[in-house]
């Protein structure tokens, strides 16, 4: 078991932030500026955004400097999902326990509230460059590494490369692998990286925060592929059942291998925190929420 309430804490006090920088809801005009913070204000687990305060922790480093930064990460995952969700995508109803953004404000301004999500991601990477002082260089890498994550490098090639196949038969495990490292791994490695490129850590510090973060975010997209597969809607709190027509790692090895490989993947993202001498408690109580989420 994991520490929840350790990671309760840490997400009660990201709600805040996450809320700190969203339009207001009166603010002109008011319908997409609902339809934005519906989008992000319905809950989640918010793991990306504690992630990235976590390893910056972990390199000893001020991880309430990059509080914008975090958040970003997480508007960036919300206009991710948002336009996961619509029709032309995987059509769903629900997410987060509750209606999936288009069907409550429509195609066109759900997919205009995903939009403003990803430029807000920007613009709050930016001015948190400014707030730390951060010179020209790093605040140029961290947008880098944030739009690399989500463009066709990341995880718009990995959803892409996921509708290509989702209707084409089997594919094979390089395919499979390919998919969910970019849909998933691509922005828990920018969370964990983001804070210390701005900031100045070590490149070294950095790669092993990486390569911790791609293995949590693979096993962390099997774990999923579990829960689609034997979850119960009510408790996952969005469809179950949607993979059933495309390649997942169930879909493709079965459930058992699936817990084995997420269980592999997990516990060697928590070694390799050993490299690291900061406070890592954090980063390893995150890998532990995903082991249980996984059997």
């Amino acid at each position: 078991m994991y520490d929840a309430a350790k990671l309760e804490a840490e997400r009660r006090a990201v709600e805040k932030a996450i809320d700190r920088w969203l339009p207001g809801p009166d603010d002109y005009p008011e319908k997409i500026h609902e339809a934005i913070r519906y989008s992000v204000t319905g809950g989640g687990k918010r793991l990306r955004p504690i992630m990235a305060l976590a390893a910056t922790r972990a390199l000893g480093l001020d991880e309430q400097s990059i509080i914008r930064c975090a958040c970003a990460i997480e508007y960036v995952h919300c206009c991710s999902l948002v336009l996961d969700d619509l029709p032309s995508m995987d059509d769903a109803r629900l997410r987060r326990g509750r209606a999936t953004t288009h069907r409550v404000f429509g195609v066109a301004t759900a997919i205009l509230a995903a939009d403003a999500l990803l430029m807000h991601a920007f613009r709050l990477v930016a001015d948190n460059g400014v707030t730390v002082g951060a010179d020209g260089e790093a605040m140029a890498a961290a947008v880098r590494d944030l739009a690399t994550a989500v463009g066709s490098y990341g995880m718009v090639g990995g959803q892409h490369v996921d509708l290509e196949t989702a209707s084409g038969g089997p594919i094979d495990a390089e395919t499979l692998e390919y998919i969910q490292t970019r849909k998933t791994g691509s922005l828990f490695a920018v969370a964990a990286t983001i804070g210390g490129t701005l900031l100045g850590a070590p490149p070294p510090s950095l790669d092993t925060l990486r390569g911790y973060a791609m293995k949590l975010g693979f096993g962390y997209q099997i774990a999923d592929d579990i829960l689609d597969a034997v979850g119960d809607e009510r408790v996952v709190g969005k469809d179950v059942g949607k993979d059933q027509g495309k390649a997942s790692f169930v879909t493709l090895h079965g459930v058992d291998a699936a817990r084995k490989a997420a269980s592999e993947l997990l516990s060697a993202a928590d070694r390799s925190l050993d490299e690291l001498e900061g406070d890592v408690s954090l980063l390893r109580a995150i890998v532990a929420h995903c082991l249980d989420r996984g059997e």
